[in-house]
């Protein structure tokens, strides 16, 4: 390997580094996890979800990828919740997520390179949990039908 590659290498792995980042945003807060350093270099993208449950339900979620630990999030009837973050930059990011609501409990992978990106791709990942017969399930908003109707089971 030339000089020239190794550089170049090792100048990627520290783009890759840099550009990993999440930020929380909950009821108007901004906190920040990690580096804001290289913004967009895979663009960025916002996970958002919304209890979609019905019947009063509160929705109790907790996020994390293999870096960050989003915490614990207790969301009311119709209310939101999201979180920003760069992809890394070789496509591996995945961030998943366990619900929570009455006797029910689910994971689902709220974030996953391999499903999120191509034909599918979201920079604005907007979600609806719902409760239904069969434990529920989540639908994520379409931009092109201007509807949540991509929807998927739980990961169980």
């Amino acid at each position: 390997m030339k000089k020239w590659q190794v550089y170049v290498v090792v100048i990627s792995l520290f783009v890759h580094l840099a550009a990993s980042r999440v930020e929380t945003i909950i009821e108007g807060r901004t906190g920040e996890i990690t580096n804001k350093l290289f913004d967009g270099i895979r663009g960025r993208r916002t996970v958002e979800i919304i209890n979609k449950l019905g019947g009063g339900l509160t929705l109790t979620l907790h996020c994390k990828s293999k870096d960050d630990d989003l915490g614990v999030q207790t969301l009311a009837p119709d209310s939101r919740w999201s979180f920003k973050f760069t992809p890394a930059f070789f496509g591996t990011t995945r961030f998943s997520c366990n619900f929570k609501w009455g006797g029910e409990s689910h994971s689902f992978d709220i974030y996953d390179d391999d499903r999120d990106v191509g034909d599918k791709q979201c920079y604005l990942c907007s979600w609806n949990i719902y409760n239904g017969s069969q434990g529920g399930f989540t639908c994520r908003f379409q931009e092109s039908t201007g509807r949540y109707d991509i929807c998927y089971v739980w990961n169980e």
